[in-house]
């Protein structure tokens, strides 16, 4: 059980490190976003009136086109080196969900033992709710890692209309599957399940641990 137990502390301090990092590595995405995201509102303007210059033949077209090769040349290499950061990352996501598995696969060996020792069913029930909580933390992530890797892609061929590359960029520094306040509250509860497994086994609850179990320091 110690094993499993350092294991626990080494996967909530990495949820912990993962959600650091990426909330960093999008945060820098964002501003590289934003520095060419004025591009898009330029060509916008392409649609109203020129004044004198729309006596200039194909000024729009030609001006709009300069704008969309200039906003692709900024804005995939900017998505790219983000991109690359992000993947980066999702090696650790996969380390931590391997952890999770680790655990979850720990915990159905004790839902055996069950019917002939009772107070494991407490221990069992607050690491499920861990497991669960880190599931659903790192499946926001990985949704949202898709999404990006979709965007990229799509935005990398260079034929995505301009409506959809800014309808692209807003869905991008929006960040719709990872909900702050969602997050904050899952990371909450997985604090909170940690903390009723240590006092468990600090005896500072009403369920009396098995002796194998008990000299597990936690």
């Amino acid at each position: 059980m110690t094993r499993e137990l350092e294991l626990l502390e080494d996967l909530r301090d990495g949820i912990d490190t993962f959600v650091e990092r990426w909330t960093k590595i999008q945060r820098n995405s964002v501003k590289s976003v934003q520095a060419v995201a004025n591009r898009i509102v330029q060509i916008e303007h392409l649609e109203g009136s020129l004044g004198e210059l729309d006596e200039f033949q194909d000024i729009r077209e030609k001006t709009r086109g300069k704008l969309l090769v200039d906003l692709f040349d900024k804005l995939v290499p900017a998505l790219e080196a983000s991109i690359k950061e992000f993947t980066k990352l999702m090696k650790m996501f996969e380390t931590l969900g391997q952890k999770a598995q680790t655990i979850q696969t720990f915990t159905e060996s004790l839902r055996g033992s069950e019917s002939e020792i009772p107070q494991i069913d407490d221990l069992v029930g607050f690491l499920d709710l861990i497991v669960i909580s880190v599931q659903d933390i790192l499946s926001m992530f990985e949704h949202e890692f898709l999404v990006k890797i979709t965007i990229y892609r799509d935005l990398e061929e260079g034929s995505v209309e301009l409506g959809v590359i800014s309808n692209y960029l807003t869905v991008w520094t929006a960040e719709p599957n990872i909900e702050p306040g969602v997050l904050d509250k899952l990371l909450k509860d997985l604090d909170e399940h940690f903390e009723l497994l240590r006092d468990v086994f600090a005896g500072k609850t009403g369920i009396r641990l098995p002796e194998h179990l008990r000299k597990a320091s936690y």
